[in-house]
């Protein structure tokens, strides 16, 4: 296929992102159009993404490895062996760098290079992109594979940069230490309980000789047991046999995960039915106990505290004092109504001695000092170092490094018209797209797992955004158009849709990210609907279909 007409400095497409993401999106695109220039910039030194730069003790996966990886590639699926049913960090950026490796897409990344601006040129159907050194790069499509969780925050706690001891986020975890080693006797304090707080809380706790670990915990969440298992390289044999039958039962299911929801009603079977079904999915492994309960259990209040209750008792049962048990069972949410971590003993852990918990909705923070931090229920917190475990600007924040601006020089993200100045196309940072893939006023822009698309299983959502990604680039390719953007109507529609996917959920009463809303994060929060929560089916079907009708609901211009 020839390339597009374009002077020698000119990519054909530029994607920012070396996640999961773009690295699929590099291979597909490279493969489709075989002699167009495509380039790949990423911020950090290596690929990978989230897996690169997340490096904090504890890290792993909560889907399972064997549908956590690309399908079309069928020699690495026969060729790779997952050494645990829940893969650490370190595996899984394993590898990503290993296709990277298999399929040369290294020739087309370009490493520590952190876009911090993106204009649409509309005398040239072009986008300009600069870096942080000042270097641009011109293309003619520009594909954003920035990850819905790559934005890290700070908390938003007045002094807490008077603190003098180490300290850094988690996703900024220094590479050199040896926690086991350099944390040995030291008074280790960590804010944020969240997945990620989850998982270094429980890694720290058992995996150092601290002298304490202080956990401030702003809002409890609920979480549920992993039960991670390795897997033998017999078993792993087998399981190399499974995995057209695994990909095609993840196809099936409403969030693209291995487990469907119970098709019957809380309140259509008995209590001691109720009681077998927890209990099975309690003692199963990964995401089943979240999306494997009755159908109602996230649209009806009864059926919602009636779970709900049942997995506060399990925490009770886990921890010694029934003060602090009390702290860790969330008050202002049910079960499942936010995303649910889950954890490897993370209950356990308050049941030492050296680990002590914070519920600042008990006590707030009064003071921060060099050297540590004093609550209003007068006890101080010594700290040598302080970790932030706060996470992420998240869906559209992602979107916040870069300054990028469309047709007509609107900005993509304000919080008001007053402060931009311009009309920005996501005012308030509330999203406005045409299959979570376009956006009004972004020729030429395509985005993988942007807001309003799937984001549950992750690698099975961005293989199915990839796809129609290269399909929307062949139409264009097929009848010569130089620009492309979704009509006015199109956006309306689909937005429409993806609240009504919503109305019902009681998860869209809650703040949290997946509502669009950080409370570390400066600026209006509202809650809004930031991510498509429809049957994933059915998504795919409505793809499958503006393909089918020769997308109908974009508008495309070609240059003069």
């Amino acid at each position: 296929m020839g390339s597009l007409s374009q002077p020698p400095s000119q990519y054909d497409v530029l994607i920012v992102g070396a996640g999961f993401s773009g690295v699929c999106a590099l291979h597909h695109i490279r493969e489709r159009f075989p002699s167009w220039r495509v380039k790949v910039l990423e911020a950090s030194p290596g690929v990978g993404g989230t897996w690169y730069t997340n490096q904090y003790p504890g890290a792993r996966v909560d889907t399972e490895s064997l549908t956590y990886q690309f399908s079309w590639d069928k020699e690495l699926l026969e060729e790779w062996y997952w050494k645990e049913t829940f893969s650490t960090q370190p595996d899984v950026l394993r590898y990503i760098e290993r296709v990277c490796e298999k399929h040369n897409l290294y020739k087309d990344i370009q490493l520590n290079t952190r876009i911090k601006s993106a204009r649409w040129l509309e005398n040239c159907h072009n986008w300009v992109l600069a870096d942080a050194n000042g270097s641009e790069y011109r293309t003619k499509f520009f594909v954003s594979c920035l990850g819905f969780l790559s934005q890290p925050v700070l908390p938003l706690i007045p002094g807490i940069a008077n603190f003098k001891g180490q300290s850094f986020h988690t996703s900024a975890w220094p590479k050199q230490l040896d926690t086991k080693k350099d944390f040995a006797g030291k008074r280790i304090g960590i804010i944020g309980t969240g997945a990620t707080g989850i998982q270094t809380i429980t890694a720290l706790a058992k995996g150092a000789e601290l002298k304490s670990l202080t956990v401030f915990q702003r809002t409890a969440n609920w979480s549920a047991p992993l039960r991670n298992t390795t897997i033998s390289p017999e078993q792993m044999k087998q399981h190399v046999k499974e995995y057209e039958h695994l990909f095609g039962q993840c196809a099936k299911t409403s969030s693209g995960f291995l487990y469907q929801a119970d098709p019957r009603k809380s309140s259509e079977v008995t209590h001691e039915e109720r009681l077998a079904l927890w209990e099975k999915l309690y003692n199963g492994q990964g995401f089943g106990k979240w999306l494997g309960v009755f159908k109602d259990t996230y649209t009806d209040r009864e059926a919602n505290r009636l779970y709900s209750d049942f997995m506060a008792e399990k925490i009770r049962a886990r921890v010694n004092d029934p003060e602090i048990a009390d702290s860790l069972i969330p008050k202002d949410h049910g079960f499942g109504m936010r995303r649910v971590p889950l954890e490897s003993g993370y209950f356990e852990v308050y049941n030492q001695s050296n680990v002590d918990l914070v519920d600042l909705r008990k006590t707030t923070i009064e003071t921060v000092d060099a050297s540590g931090i004093r609550t209003t229920d007068g006890k101080r917190h010594d700290l040598d170092v302080l970790i932030f475990a706060t996470g992420f600007n998240a869906i559209t924040g992602s979107f916040s490094a870069i300054d990028i601006h469309g047709k007509n020089d609107r900005p993509l993200l304000g919080y008001s018209d007053i402060e931009t100045g311009k009309n920005a196309i996501w005012v308030d940072h509330k999203p406005r797209t045409f299959l979570g893939i376009m956006a009004p006023d972004l020729p030429n822009t395509f985005m993988v797992l942007g807001p309003h698309q799937p984001f549950g299983n992750g690698t099975r959502s961005l293989e199915n955004a990839v796809d129609v990604v290269i399909t929307m680039l062949q139409h264009i390719f097929d009848h010569g158009y130089t620009a492309v953007e979704p009509k006015a109507d199109a956006v309306q529609a689909w937005g429409e849709h993806v609240v009504d996917s919503s109305k019902g959920l009681l998860g869209n009463e809650v703040d949290s990210w997946m509502t669009g809303v950080n409370t570390n994060v400066k600026g209006k929060q509202e809650r809004t609907v930031a991510r498509y929560v429809g049957n994933v089916v059915e998504y795919r079907k409505r793809c499958a279909d503006c393909n089918a009708s020769g997308w109908k609901e974009l508008s495309f211009a070609k240059y003069v």
